[in-house]
């Protein structure tokens, strides 16, 4: 009988070890299928905060196309540093309006991403924040997300139309979740007229990063 008991014993060990095997292996599928999940929900987040964030900037360039007259401007003195769209997205109104050159999601403007919470780029305040300070190895996140979303602002065509007298502008807006990874950049194109009492969105797209 002892002999039985004994010959038994290492089956019943292996079959013990096989069912930690399987338990273990469910719960790590159980574990990427979880964080599956939070990564979807979470760059859902992102999408949504980028395109509240695509409408609030074309609002904003409406805005500033009307405030500063830009239908009389001269096209020749709105693109240049110190100008309205400089290369280094910095001028005469803050940061954000760029003059047009490589794609803005892939733009770097000294040594930093474009569209960063460092970079020369607009934020749409989702949240209230100071400054980013310690950039850009350090970056204060927001209540909604990593950071709040950040846009640039390209003004494509000063004479666009076949009048010439409407202005094409390039939106690109770029919003994150709770992780940094996870961000979703959004495009439009502009169109701002003397006889609309609004500007019109023409076209939109979502950026692959």
């Amino acid at each position: 009988m002892s002999r039985q008991a004994g010959g038994a014993l290492p089956l019943v060990l292996s079959l013990l070890a096989l069912v930690s095997l399987l338990v273990l292996s469910s719960s790590r599928q159980l574990e990427s299928v979880g964080r599956q999940a939070d990564n979807a929900e979470d760059r859902q987040r992102a999408e949504t905060q980028a395109r509240q964030a695509l409408l609030g900037a074309e609002q904003w360039v409406w805005r500033l196309d009307r405030r500063l007259a830009l239908a009389a401007a001269d096209p020749d003195k709105l693109y240049g540093e110190g100008r309205l769209f400089p290369p280094s997205c910095d001028g005469a109104e803050g940061k954000g309006l760029c003059e047009p050159r490589e794609p803005p999601h892939r733009r770097r403007v000294n040594d930093q991403d474009l569209l960063h919470p460092c970079g020369n780029s607009r934020e749409y305040a989702l949240s209230p924040g100071g400054p980013q300070t310690g950039c850009p190895q350090r970056v204060r996140g927001g209540a909604f997300g990593w950071w709040n979303p950040r846009y640039v602002v390209e003004l494509i065509d000063p004479r666009f139309g076949d009048a010439a007298r409407d202005r094409l502008y390039r939106i690109t807006v770029r919003a994150w979740g709770r992780q940094p990874q996870n961000a979703v950049t959004l495009q439009s194109w502009y169109r701002v007229g003397e006889e609309a009492d609004e500007g019109r969105r023409l076209d939109w797209r979502e950026v692959e990063e």
